[in-house]
């Protein structure tokens, strides 16, 4: 069997232990799913390139930077829900079921609406079929579909300024509070947290321009979060550093970071 044709094979019986259809089933979606030529796969690379040089030249829409920030918030106040609720509940082993897993589920949440949202803008502005599958690391274009709901529909309308969808009430208007910067979107409290970001896990200070590219008032923010977390003690891992940190915990540097807006209701 030729190569090509045995990892169709393989492709198919996994789809067939996936969905329970029959293999021949199986193959022919696999073969509609792939390109049948080379020339179509030489088509999909001209497209891609081209697409890709045609988008280098342009800025990033601001709606898409701002409803990454805003989602990510999101995300991450979840994830913070799941850490701490979870971990310092006193209901126990049953409470912890309860709360990690409603939190981390409102967070996938989140998440899925966000690249669903991101991939139906990007289809729209033309991305070719093979660039949005090599982004979202699919297999299919059926695996991009699933991404794009009704529900990303809806806040991709109110994020670009579209008619409302049918019925459509929620996602639609946090769509479109997210392009105006008002409402449910609070690009000041996104501020403080890109900032915290940037102090946690970006490569300052051991690279010492790692925070330039910021503008000054986000780069002051992530300065003052820096000094903040960085203990004033820096222990050894030797054995009297061991102990004397026993004795003598880290002490964080007094330092008082930005101040956090309350949560928008």
């Amino acid at each position: 069997m030729k190569p090509h044709n045995q990892a169709r094979s393989n492709a198919a019986r996994r789809r067939q232990a996936e969905t329970g259809e029959s293999y021949a089933a199986a193959l022919q979606a696999i073969r509609q799913d792939q390109p049948s030529s080379a020339r179509e796969l030489a088509e999909q690379a001209h497209t891609a390139h081209s697409t890709a040089e045609d988008f280098h030249s342009m800025p990033v829409p601001e709606v898409l930077t701002e409803l990454v920030r805003y989602h990510c918030h999101r995300i991450a106040k979840y994830l913070y829900c799941a850490m701490d609720e979870g971990r310092w509940n006193t209901d126990g082993f049953a409470g912890w079921q309860t709360t990690t897993l409603y939190k981390l589920t409102d967070a996938q949440e989140h998440l899925h609406l966000l690249i669903g949202t991101i991939s139906a803008y990007l289809r729209g502005e033309g991305v070719s079929p093979y660039s949005l599958r090599r982004y979202l690391q699919v297999n299919n274009d059926r695996q991009v579909d699933a991404y794009v709901t009704p529900t990303v529909k809806e806040h991709l309308a109110g994020l670009t300024g579209q008619d409302r969808p049918g019925e459509a009430v929620v996602w639609y208007s946090v769509g479109r509070d997210i392009a105006r910067k008002t409402g449910w979107c609070d690009p000041d409290r996104h501020d403080i947290l890109e900032a915290a970001m940037h102090a946690l896990y970006g490569s300052y200070p051991y690279d010492d321009q790692g925070l330039d590219h910021l503008p000054a008032p986000l780069r002051s923010q992530a300065m003052a979060f820096i000094a903040a977390f960085e203990p004033t003690h820096h222990p050894c891992h030797c054995t009297d550093c061991m102990d004397d940190q026993e004795a003598h915990p880290p002490v964080m540097a007094d330092h008082t970071p930005p101040t956090t807006p309350a949560e928008p209701g």
